[in-house]
């Protein structure tokens, strides 16, 4: 008997799947529109925004998504002691701000809080390397 597929799998697959191409041509749009309000800070930061969302969301968030590798996006920690902070909320929330209109954050966040919170599987934001402490006696 196979495993039941997660309820929310072929939604949340196929938006992270896209999130990378959602966040370049949000990029695209906000360049677009920049340029007819010549607003030359927002070209830069949307350049930035194209960057992230081409070679760190295509491989490390939306390929998985696409492939429904849950395990690989669980892994993908910041590990902050003994905290594990998920890398696709990071990269979300710095996509907020490098894209214009936030679409780009928003194809990667509305995943990723999903499968943090209503995911197949609780997710661990524990690193587990707690070092226990220990009493030498003489």
């Amino acid at each position: 008997m196979g495993e039941s597929e997660w309820q929310h799998a072929s939604w949340v697959s196929t938006l992270g799947k896209w999130a990378w191409v959602i966040g370049i041509l949000n990029g695209v749009f906000g360049i677009l529109y920049s340029i007819l309000f010549f607003q030359i800070w927002n070209i830069f930061l949307i350049i930035i925004g194209i960057a992230i969302s081409f070679l760190v969301i295509k491989p490390k968030f939306s390929e998985p998504c696409g492939e429904k590798d849950w395990d690989a996006l669980y892994g993908w920690v910041l590990n902050l002691g003994d905290f594990n902070v998920p890398w696709m909320l990071i990269w979300g929330i710095i996509l907020l701000y490098f894209g214009w209109w936030s679409w780009g954050g928003f194809a990667v966040l509305i995943p990723a809080v999903m499968l943090l919170f209503a995911g197949p599987k609780e997710y661990n934001w524990s690193s587990g390397e707690k070092k226990e402490n220990k009493i030498e006696t003489n």
